[in-house]
């Protein structure tokens, strides 16, 4: 009876809950890839991660953070600990290709070092899978926002 009720405790939770294995890969805000990456985490085996800001708002001077990240529970905590930012530059009216009515022309992309390091913690729920476009995809929710999964986007 014992090794019934933990079969029965290991099974169910298993389909309520996600594996830190499982949330690698990239996690966008939109189930399809446009002319850019929408909000998108991406974890990475090794413990780090990447968070991309939206591509298609071109006016944007931070393009996005990184640092490392930990499963807990129902939660992720990320470490973060450098911002990539876009540096000089002027912003000009966007030329069609931007979500963003401006754009930034002539800026480079520096990485800033957080310190002290910053801690977000990131709420997940609804883990599972759904059929979009006659394929099964994976989906969950990060802040009560749907995304999808991606095997992993490159920065």
């Amino acid at each position: 009876m014992k090794k019934l009720f933990l079969l029965t405790l290991l099974f169910a939770s298993s389909i309520y809950s996600q594996t830190q294995k499982e949330l690698c890969g990239s996690w966008q805000a939109a189930p399809n890839v446009a002319a850019g990456y929408d909000d998108t985490f991406t974890f990475n085996e090794d413990g780090t991660f990447y968070y991309f800001n939206n591509q298609m708002d071109c006016s944007k001077r931070e393009v996005g953070y990184g640092g490392f990240w930990e499963l807990k529970g129902k939660s992720i905590e990320l470490v973060v600990t450098y911002y990539d930012l876009e540096k000089g530059g002027h912003l000009e009216p966007s030329d069609g290709s931007c979500g963003s009515d401006s754009m930034l022309v002539g800026s480079e992309i520096v990485k800033t070092n957080v310190v002290p390091y910053e801690l977000i913690v990131l709420k997940l729920s609804n883990y599972g899978k759904e059929m979009k476009d006659e394929t099964e995809r994976f989906t969950i929710e990060i802040n009560n926002r749907k995304h999808w999964y991606f095997s992993k986007f490159e920065y």
